[in-house]
């Protein structure tokens, strides 16, 4: 998301975590919950090496310049997508408003927070710090 009126374009990446869950442990990445996965440098430089890819074939203007990978998959009951799945960019765009001002204000990282329900029916707030990602700077890895 971004580039409007912007200087370069960013991206806010959704990860499968039953996918790469199953990636991760094909390559004995440990890791706890979602947030945890998302965060992991090996996931980071998996994302890198397919926005590496795309980047490839477009346009200098186009290329992706920094991405962060999100805490939580998109969600239609949180209306971040329509019931057939589809994006809701305006919704997204204004809840993540804070996360997209960090990113072009060269911050390196930016931490959210996410009420929790237990399985007991208990309430809990937990903070993911989100790492800021710049294409640019990052070495791929092999994926295997």
């Amino acid at each position: 998301m971004g580039g409007k009126e912007r200087d370069y374009i960013a991206a806010i990446i959704n990860i499968d975590f039953e996918s790469v869950g199953k990636w991760a442990e094909k390559r004995g990445v440990a890791y706890t919950t979602l947030p945890d996965l998302s965060q992991k440098p090996e996931v980071a430089k998996l994302v890198l090496s397919d926005i590496l890819r795309v980047n490839s074939v477009l346009p200098e203007r186009s290329r992706v310049a920094k991405f962060v990978i999100l805490h939580k998959e998109f969600d239609p009951d949180e209306a971040e997508l329509t019931r057939t799945r589809k994006l809701r960019r305006t919704y997204v765009e204004n809840r993540f408003k804070d996360l997209i001002e960090a990113i072009y204000r060269d911050a390196d990282s930016f931490t959210v927070q996410a009420t929790v329900t237990y399985q007991d029916g208990t309430k809990g707030v937990t903070s993911t710090a989100l790492n800021i990602n710049r294409v640019g700077e990052m070495v791929p890895s092999a994926q295997g």
